[in-house]
């Protein structure tokens, strides 16, 4: 079977020909190895914490804003 013309860089097997296998990109990632430094690790476990700090204040003010509009609810219903 001949190659796809829409992708030529495709075989008919659906492997990578051997010259683009090397410059192939998974979906983890590049297959190059990080690099072990010590200030980048320091600098993502950083934003790790950043992140999961602001993930706690959205759903701390998401909870905050869901119970006072429950309690006006409430309020309006038994107002009367």
């Amino acid at each position: 079977m001949d190659k796809s013309r829409s992708f030529p860089e495709y075989s008919s097997c659906g492997e990578l020909e051997s010259e683009n296998r090397a410059n192939a990109y998974s979906f983890n990632g590049p297959n190059a190895t990080p690099p072990s430094d010590p200030e980048l690790k320091r600098r993502k476990r950083i934003a790790a914490y950043n992140m999961f700090t602001t993930e706690r204040k959205l759903k701390s003010t998401m909870r905050e804003r869901l119970k006072w509009i429950k309690n006006k609810f409430t309020d309006v219903r038994y107002s009367f």
